[in-house]
């Protein structure tokens, strides 16, 4: 009979912040022979957020001379930038502009909690076997984000940037150097739990799933004069060793120059369930959450690719945080 060695190098590491309740998790999978490995690091933490503003007036110069003899003017220039996330799930925004009139209001919501006893790792070979599979059990860190946001500007010039992401899927849309620009963005997210596996096989190669069950929708409508990219990305769920990422299942990137109306709705959203699961804890506060919905007209409505009320109404939102 001939014995082989075990060539699977497997590495977790466990770590909680009791003070801020923040916890992260590390596994690592490799085989000896070459460079194929596979990784994964997730961090959560007990979070509630909430954030709104309003803004609205002109961008202009101002005389901040000493004395009046001694001109000295400080050019006009306004700057926003926001971002927030956890677990993989997170959005940036960021606002440049000239001298102009300026008006924008926001509205940031996002909530996440971590259950860190319900990480568990399975690793499997069975007799006369050279595959080892390593499955991690349910990992219940929940994460919504809610936002939104309406910008109205006219003026010399204008940069917005937007970013949502939620593990491996995004949208993005950047307005740059715009005279007049008007939008209306909103954007959910939620992430309920994940699920991975990863085979090795013994002195010669690693395949891995991230399946994640998680929801990013997007709805966008602008008037631009300028330069307008948007891109999205829907992420695959199988590892690609020999480039050691998840490769785009749909992608799309689009440039605009001039005057344009734009509509943008995207939903992106994967499910998976381990056989046998009924957490019905997990699923309560799922979905939301806009009330959006009701101020689609049926057209719309038919158009959105999800039944609008069940992404967009608020009503079925319930807290994720512990009591």
């Amino acid at each position: 009979m001939k014995y082989g060695y075990l060539a699977l190098l497997l590495i977790v590491i466990f770590a909680v912040n009791s003070n801020a309740s923040a916890v992260y998790w590390a596994t690592s999978v490799s085989v000896s022979t070459n460079s194929n490995q596979w990784s994964i690091f997730r961090q959560n933490s007990n979070l509630s957020f909430d954030l709104s503003s309003t803004v609205e007036g002109n961008i202009s110069a101002i005389d901040i001379s000493p004395v009046q003899s001694r001109s000295r003017i400080l050019h006009p220039y306004q700057s926003y930038y926001a971002e927030v996330g956890n677990n993989d799930v997170h959005f940036r925004q960021r606002t440049s502009s000239l001298q102009g009139s300026y008006r924008s209001s926001d509205m940031i919501t996002m909530q996440s909690v971590v259950y860190p006893d319900e990480i568990n790792i399975k690793v499997d070979k069975p007799s006369g076997s050279d595959v080892f599979t390593i499955e991690y059990g349910t990992e219940r860190w929940p994460v919504f984000i809610k936002s939104n946001r309406s910008l109205v500007y006219s003026g010399q010039g204008i940069n917005d940037r937007d970013f949502e992401g939620n593990n491996g899927d995004y949208v993005g849309a950047n307005f740059l150097y715009n005279r007049e620009l008007s939008k209306e963005q909103k954007t959910v997210m939620w992430l309920k739990k994940m699920n991975a596996t990863a085979k090795a096989v013994d002195n010669s190669s690693i395949s891995a799933q991230f399946m994640p069950t998680k929801y990013l929708g997007y709805g966008l409508e602008s008037n631009s004069t300028g330069i307008a990219d948007l891109s999205y990305q829907f992420r695959d769920t199988d590892y690609d060793s020999k480039h050691q990422n998840y490769p785009p299942a749909s992608m799309r990137w689009e440039r605009y120059y001039g005057a344009f109306n734009l509509t943008r709705k995207i939903n992106m959203k994967t499910a998976f369930d381990r056989s046998g699961n009924t957490d019905e804890e997990a699923n309560a506060w799922l979905p939301c959450c806009f009330d959006g919905g009701k101020d689609m007209t049926p057209s719309e409505k038919e158009d959105f690719a999800a039944d609008p009320e069940s992404v967009f109404d608020c009503t079925c939102y319930k807290e994720i945080m512990p009591k």
